[in-house]
């Protein structure tokens, strides 16, 4: 045995010498994008594109639904279900899509979003009429994106985000499946569900729309190959293709553009720049998903003001304050949350947010944070949260919109295609929000939507009124 071990030697320690001077190699290449990176890389983005090709002819009105248990003729009634009252106190906006609220918009595809108000009553239907030719029509602005082959507008163009102007328009933000960059752009959309202005320019994720009539929206700008980042002591490399950078645009009632901040920028002239080191995607550093105001009551508290802007940067699982007139990053405000979506200011030193949780937690959670004390409170689910929701879970997405009088919230979970609105001074759950929708008309399904209805994931429902 030991002889024939001994006769072996040498050709295990040359395949593994092999082995080592194929690791390092490897290493080296990986490290100094020297050849044949390029070659496999561009290999490997071509094998995605493919296997991302292969999703064409699935349609875009059943990727997203699944039956439910529920009888189609019951599924208007089921959407809204009140425990903590037996009517709402201000009137929700529920957002639609393709193949949402067929009965209430009839010879379209669905509605766009319904608001409703008091025990349930329907206040007003925005049908879905949103096609290229009509949004190509209210073009003005218009960037090159990359698509698989197959790209069509109906298929793998979703309105996944929308916000209210004063007067009843929306303002609705686009996700492009299967393109790079994914933002789609934003478009303000009358009362009629017909396109005013539309502006395909890489906005993305969910825009807020002031009082006065300005939107705050999020845009993406592709780089080309690997980037470094420096700054004052340190520097971070993207190491990637198409990393992308990330603005924050300032938008009037016309679509035109007040202001445009380079948030990568605002990070590497502050001091939290070494917090680039601990994102979750070198590609994407940032991935700002919500920008909001901050409001008059913050006068007084140290480090804000009113007419900051308060940016949630979910790669970084931080927030990050704004100053008002430099733009400036004086903030950057990291806890126990982790993903989040959705960080509003709420009052005073308080911000609230939809807390993800990621692989931390196996429920999201909406949460308070207060600035002056650092005091982290959950708000939903808690002890008075019935015990059936409080695991629900949003890995991606999720959302809230707060009350006009900032006395409830409501908190959309995507995947579960639930909100929920609840009392923010101790979490008592008010009212359930369900994305359930009579699917008889559409033969996409297969024969037993005749028995059941379909649920959706659920992009949001906001309060018509509110923030």
């Amino acid at each position: 045995l030991a002889s024939r071990l001994l006769d072996r030697a040498p050709a295990a320690l040359f395949a593994l010498a092999a082995a080592l001077t194929a690791f390092a190699a490897g290493m080296y290449v990986e490290r100094t994008e020297a050849w044949p990176y390029g070659v496999v890389a561009d290999a490997l983005r071509t094998a995605a594109a493919l296997r991302e090709s292969s999703l064409e002819g699935e349609d875009p009105v059943l990727r997203s639904a699944a039956l439910a248990d529920v009888p189609p003729g019951r599924a208007a009634a089921e959407r809204i279900r009140f425990h903590g009252a037996d009517a709402l106190a201000d009137p929700v906006l529920f957002e639609g899509e393709r193949g949402h609220f067929a009965e209430l918009c009839p010879g379209y595809e669905g509605c766009l979003a319904v608001e409703y108000a008091g025990a349930g009553e329907v206040v007003h239907a925005w049908p879905y009429r949103l096609d290229e030719d009509a949004l190509a029509r209210a073009l003005i602005a218009d960037r090159p994106y990359e698509r698989t082959p197959g790209w069509s507008f109906r298929e793998h163009a979703h309105a996944d985000w929308l916000a209210r102007y004063p007067g009843g328009d929306l303002l609705v933000g686009f996700n492009f499946e299967h393109s790079h960059p994914y933002g789609g752009g934003v478009a303000r959309v009358d009362r009629e569900g017909r396109p005013i202005w539309y502006r395909r320019d890489y906005s993305h994720h969910r825009p807020f729309v002031a009082a006065d009539g300005r939107a705050l929206v999020s845009r993406t700008e592709p780089a080309d190959g690997p980037v470094t980042l420096r700054w004052d002591g340190g520097e971070f490399q993207l190491r990637c293709d198409g990393p992308r950078f990330e603005f924050v645009q300032i938008l009037d009632g016309g679509g035109r553009v007040l202001e445009e901040i380079a948030l990568i920028g605002a990070l590497l002239d502050s001091p939290y720049a070494p917090a680039l080191s601990q994102t979750l995607d070198a590609c994407d550093p940032l991935h700002p998903n919500f920008v909001h105001e901050i409001g008059a009551d913050a006068a007084g508290v140290p480090g804000l003001a009113p007419g900051d802007l308060v940016v949630s940067f979910r790669n970084l699982s931080a927030f990050g304050v704004l100053d008002r007139d430099t733009r400036a990053l004086k903030r950057l405000v990291r806890g126990t949350f982790h993903r989040q979506h959705a960080v509003r200011h709420l009052e005073g030193s308080r911000f609230l947010m939809f807390d993800n949780g990621g692989e931390l937690r196996r429920a999201s959670r909406l949460l308070v944070v207060d600035l002056a004390t650092g005091e982290e409170t959950t708000v939903f689910p808690n002890g008075a949260t019935p015990e059936r929701l409080r695991n629900r879970f949003s890995l991606i997405r999720g959302h809230v919109s707060v009350s006009p009088d900032r006395t409830r919230a409501i908190a959309t979970f995507f995947e579960s295609g639930q909100a929920f609105e609840v009392r923010l001074a101790d979490g008592a759950l008010l009212t359930e929000f369900t994305s359930l929708h009579d699917v008889r008309e559409f033969p996409q399904f297969p024969d037993e939507r005749a028995e059941q209805a379909a649920r959706y994931r659920m992009y949001g429902v906001y309060y018509a009124d509110g923030g």
